[in-house]
């Protein structure tokens, strides 16, 4: 299989415009010195919740795999209903959670991806973008687990390859901002650029009876 199609998905999903709260994971995990395996844990941890990860990405994949190309059989395939596990309201896989500016990036990068494709006019993904606006009336819009599962289904990927390659293809961004974040080092955090005066009204300092304390624990006789 050509694998062409995999690279592009790399460049587009390391986009500085795409990064997202498990960048943010790794570089903190790194920042004072921690090891690369750090980051990897913590972003992991990000990128198989279920309702941006890759939980997300199956349910979306198996839920428009059969699906013709009609836009009202989407519409009613992608209408948000409340999560099974977390009773999140309006919940569909591969939708919603990303703000304005970030749903603009990634239909933006999904319409780049498209181009080389000579095949992107029978593309579920082609035909998502064609219906954008109809379909996310209902979904919400599309996060980068939607663009990936929609990109996976054009190129026959499987459900389980699809899960892996999701979470190495979104490791890869996180890691290097986390090797960065190490390099740096904690003065280059923003909050440690600009000095910082704590504005409001102190609260009062309080007294303990550490021997009472100690007793109400078990800690004293």
């Amino acid at each position: 299989m050509n694998q062409d199609w995999r690279c592009r998905l790399a460049r587009a999903l390391s986009s500085e415009e795409l990064h997202d709260e498990g960048v943010e994971a790794a570089r903190n995990a790194c920042v004072a010195g921690a090891s690369i395996a750090a980051a990897a844990i913590t972003a992991a941890a990000f990128y198989d919740n279920p309702l941006t990860g890759g939980p997300a990405l199956r349910a979306l994949m198996e839920r428009l795999a059969q699906l013709p190309l009609e836009r009202d059989v989407w519409r009613k395939a992608l209408a948000g209903a409340p999560h099974p596990e977390t009773s999140d309201e309006g919940f569909t896989p591969g939708f919603g959670y990303v703000s304005a500016a970030e749903a603009t990036a990634i239909v933006g990068a999904l319409r780049r991806l498209l181009v080389p494709w000579q095949r992107a006019s029978r593309s579920r993904s082609a035909f998502f973008l064609a219906y954008h606006a109809a379909i996310t009336q209902v979904s919400g819009p599309l996060n980068v687990a939607g663009l990936c599962a929609l990109f996976f289904l054009d190129h026959e990927v499987s459900l389980d390859e699809a899960e892996t390659l999701f979470l190495v293809l979104r490791l890869e961004p996180a890691l290097r901002e986390a090797q960065r974040a190490r390099k740096a080092g904690i003065a280059a955090l923003p909050f440690y650029e600009h000095p910082y005066s704590y504005e409001g009204t102190a609260p009062a300092i309080r007294t303990h009876d550490v021997e009472r304390l100690m007793k109400e624990v078990g800690l004293a006789g």
